[in-house]
């Protein structure tokens, strides 16, 4: 199957990685408005005699015959993610997306509704919620008891290029909430009701330096607690979070992001094990993502975690909490 990737800039490359890994699909052009960083990613991961294109728009005007593209792989920043995916899926292709597939549900529920019309994949990408450490970390809480929980979660990340996170009104809860947001969805399976959330930038270069936080009431009882956002080196924690659940009998259960994960008694006895699975992140999401087009499990319903998103910006927005819509979309 023949794709393009519309979006040249860092994350690509994970991208380039894993499709050349596959040999069910060929990347048969690259579209970004910077033909620089698209001759970088061709020079990069070997794709020096694939045609490069200023846009999307332009890339499906011209490509035809042996080159036909049959999906998109959505790489473009953020804020274009909604358009770009929109403009795929009206030309009649598949499109695997980089989180999230849209900021708001009048954005996001459309382009699901359209895609199954049309009968194509359209796959958005989850790389920390689906990770296989904290599936494992999710598979430990639920081992030691049922919800509701009380769960917390600090992601603070250091990163001294803002790229296009510096033209994100709320960058904090726009490209890091969205993560815990997905895993919270895989530990709490009953819907999100609420959410209260506030973002405050901080006094850093770069202009997308801000804390954020979240607290998302769920229909069982049970809360997440996010803390997040671009900051420092010295505040920094696991990209993937340092999680800690508590149970309704004292029980807790904390994650350090990395490979520890400790059960603590109602007493205070503590008991650490070590994760017997790593780190897996973009690639084997990408591979379930070319299952769905060749015909396996069709990809996860992104719109739980957008509905959660799109309450948590409208919550900063009006500096007050926000009801999450029920899952009727």
């Amino acid at each position: 199957m023949n794709v393009i990737i519309t979006g040249c800039g860092l994350i690509a490359g994970r991208w380039a990685r894993g499709l050349a890994a596959d040999p069910r699909v060929t990347v048969t052009a690259l579209a970004d408005p910077d033909a620089s960083a698209a001759r970088r990613l061709a020079r990069e991961h070997a794709l020096g005699g694939v045609a490069v294109f200023g846009s999307l728009q332009a890339a499906l005007a011209q490509l035809a015959g042996p080159a036909q593209p049959q999906a998109v792989v959505n790489l473009t920043p953020a804020g274009l993610h909604a358009a770009t995916t929109r403009t795929a899926l009206e030309g009649g292709l598949h499109v695997l997306t980089e989180k999230p597939l849209a900021f708001t549900l009048a954005e996001a529920a459309p382009l699901v509704a359209l895609a199954r019309e049309r009968g194509l994949v359209l796959a958005v990408m989850s790389n920390r919620g689906s990770d296989s450490r904290f599936l494992a970390f999710r598979d430990a809480v639920r081992a030691a008891g049922p919800g509701p929980y009380t769960a917390t979660v600090e992601t603070l990340v250091h990163l001294p290029s803002p790229g296009f996170r510096g033209r994100l009104p709320y960058p904090a809860v726009q490209d890091l909430a969205v993560h815990a947001f997905d895993q919270a969805r895989q530990l709490i399976t009953v819907p999100a009701r609420m959410v209260a959330c506030f973002e405050s930038p901080l006094p850093r270069p770069g202009g997308h330096c801000s804390l954020a936080v979240a607290h998302v009431g769920f229909a069982d009882g049970s809360l997440l607690a996010f803390t997040g956002g671009f900051t420092g080196p010295g505040l920094r924690t696991s990209p993937d979070g340092h999680w800690r659940v508590e149970f309704t009998d004292g029980q807790a259960c904390r994650w350090d992001g990395q490979q520890e994960v400790t059960l603590t008694s109602p007493s205070g006895l503590c008991t650490t094990r070590e994760l017997e699975v790593a780190s897996d992140g973009h690639g084997p999401r990408i591979t379930q993502m070319i299952d769905a087009l060749h015909g396996g499990p069709p990809p996860p319903d992104p719109l739980g975690s957008i509905a959660i998103l799109d309450a948590a910006l409208r919550s900063a927005r009006a500096a007050a909490p926000a009801t999450v819509p029920p899952e009727e979309w």
